[in-house]
């Protein structure tokens, strides 16, 4: 058994989420619920494996190992029955990095990317970054369970669109889209000459009732126009490692894509490689016992709300450590919200506005990749500050 309840002192080392509180909020003494990252000792066996790496003291150039690619392809073959090859894998820094890519490679400036808002808002500045053109296709909330526009999303799809980014599951509302989704999805986009990049770097993080189902294995057509993302960084909590892969099963796309990449000469690291390769061999168990801590996470928040802040809608996800808080019945604006939370009960959470302009209004993003205790702590200053 790992203990999930072991709260670490992340203060002081260079940590985002505690330690850019001053910058990012004003304050350095509110308790974080933002970025997305979690405050659990990694698996001991990669601490283990980078600190004996870090005693050998020479850290010159570095290659993927025969295990880094084995252990990767056995994880997805067991956790999703899914096959990938070696040759079909390229190692890049990050996600984030990894859609600048696709977005350079396959449009061209003034070219439209397609998004289903809310979203993982580092999506518009990358789009906005390459000079393309953001479209956007709302979802839709439905009894607690956010869903496709399709009307929408089809006629989007044949105004010239050049490229869709999916995520999946989805940052922040928690789907995980279904297989028929998934087929649809495919199907649309094949018939209106889209590409697709989906982003599924937390493929990993699915809660009971749920199955990630990766976009290229949903058929030969998703083969066909599917370029994914997947990480260790948020299974594992190694961000800060910079380790991703993109996967390609298109021959061409995948000599196009590789070509754009190697233009900027960007690889992982050292620490990123070993990380990666110990993570996936041996982090089954760990990952497994994750899971189920985070979904009583998940469940914990949703009790709390029901029974202490009625007016706070708030839903299990299917999956991720991100919930997506409605807090829109308290009548607030959006920077009333905001300024509750932070002077009022010294927390900081995610502005829901980032991930959509209207669609993210009255609404806030709840990392819960913490201890219970922390959890029920911020949760009980959030109460005491809407009392009427």
């Amino acid at each position: 058994m790992y203990n999930f309840d072991n709260l670490l002192d992340r203060r002081n080392t260079d940590c985002v989420k505690w330690d850019e509180l001053e910058d990012v909020f004003g304050s350095s003494d509110l308790l974080p619920y933002w970025v997305a990252d979690m405050d659990f000792e990694v698996l001991p066996e990669i601490r283990e494996a980078l600190v004996k790496r870090a005693e050998h003291a020479t850290y010159g150039y570095t290659f993927a190992t025969k295990d880094y690619y084995k252990n990767f392809i056995k994880w997805n073959k067991e956790r999703n029955d899914f096959e990938i090859n070696k040759d079909e894998i390229i190692s890049v820094p990050g996600v984030v990095c990894a859609t600048s890519f696709v977005i350079y490679a396959f449009t061209q400036k003034g070219d439209k990317v397609l998004l289903n808002t809310p979203i993982y808002n580092p999506f518009f500045d990358v789009i906005n970054a390459h000079k393309r053109e953001m479209v956007t296709s709302k979802l839709i909330l439905n009894n607690e369970r956010y869903e496709m526009d399709w009307e929408d999303f089809e006629n989007k799809l044949k105004d010239n669109v050049k490229l869709f980014i999916l995520c999946s599951p989805h940052n922040p509302v928690g789907r995980v889209w279904t297989r028929e989704e998934l087929e649809k999805i495919v199907k649309l986009c094949k018939e209106n000459n889209v590409l697709i990049f989906s982003d599924e770097i937390h493929s990993d993080l699915i809660f009971p009732g749920h199955k990630h189902i990766p976009t290229l294995n949903v058929s030969k057509d998703a083969e066909d126009i599917t370029i994914s993302a997947m990480a260790p960084s948020k299974t594992f909590n190694i961000a800060g490692l910079k380790s991703s892969m993109i996967l390609v099963k298109n021959k061409e796309l995948k000599e196009k894509l590789a070509e754009a990449i190697e233009a900027f000469d960007l690889g992982v690291g050292l620490f990123g490689y070993k990380a990666t390769e110990i993570a996936y061999g041996y982090g089954a168990k760990w990952t497994d016992e994750l899971i189920s801590y985070l979904y009583e996470n998940a469940k914990f928040v949703v009790d709390f709300f029901e029974k202490n802040m009625p007016k706070v809608k708030a839903y299990v996800p299917d999956g991720t450590y991100l919930m997506w808080l409605d807090f829109s019945a308290y009548g607030l604006g959006q920077k009333e919200i905001l300024e509750k939370l932070k002077y009022e009960a010294r927390v900081a959470l995610n502005d829901g506005e980032k991930y959509g302009k209207e669609e993210g209004l009255g609404f806030m993003r709840l990392n819960i990749g913490t201890t219970r205790e922390t959890l029920k702590k911020g949760l009980e200053r959030i109460k005491k500050s809407f009392q009427d």
